[in-house]
């Protein structure tokens, strides 16, 4: 997730609506702005290992992994997620739950 590609507003808003929440990849840029997320693993080379990690502990019935590199693309796929690019990711501002 990098600084302007996905409000940390948003990230946030998601936490508070009751979502499953964290960063598998540069999360030192945005952990002292976004301290309350469900986890912080590190990306490459150990993305597809962390990605997996995140499966096997929380067994969500869908998940979203918001990256930018093809090689995320295809950790994302192997994984089991839905793969979005940052400029792609848009949630309703209005969303009710």
């Amino acid at each position: 997730m990098c600084p302007g590609r996905i409000k940390i507003e948003t990230v946030k808003r998601l936490k508070e609506k009751g979502f499953i929440v964290g960063i598998v990849g540069a999360y030192k840029k945005v952990q002292r702005h976004i301290n309350n997320l469900d986890f912080y693993l590190s990306g490459d080379p150990h993305k597809p290992e962390n990605l997996r990690k995140v499966q096997e502990t929380y067994k969500p019935a869908f998940c979203i992994y918001v990256a930018d590199l093809p090689s995320d693309r295809v950790a994302a796929l192997k994984n089991g997620f839905s793969y979005i690019k940052p400029e792609d990711f848009n949630i309703m501002e209005d969303y009710q739950m």
